[in-house]
């Protein structure tokens, strides 16, 4: 569905709405970098406050940070 969405949008380069795809794509792009930061800033932040016990104070896979969980699926990881 999400290919078929995308194809759609690019096909749009095409015709008379070309400009408003151009708008729309780069506009989804900025809220994704824009949420991925926030998030990346919050885990550092986290990390800054408790950089010995962070690994230690929970349980694994219990309150995990989100860029821990992606990371895992990404790499195709198992939690440790």
């Amino acid at each position: 569905m999400l290919l078929v969405l995308s194809l759609l949008i690019l096909s749009l380069g095409f015709t008379q709405y070309g400009q408003m795809a151009n708008y729309v794509l780069i506009s989804i792009r900025l809220a994704l970098i824009a949420v991925l930061s926030i998030l990346f800033l919050r885990e550092r932040w986290k990390y800054r406050q408790h950089p010995e016990g962070a690994e230690r104070r929970v349980t694994p896979d219990a309150g995990d940070s989100v860029l821990r969980r992606f990371r895992r699926w990404y790499y195709d990881e198992t939690p440790r």
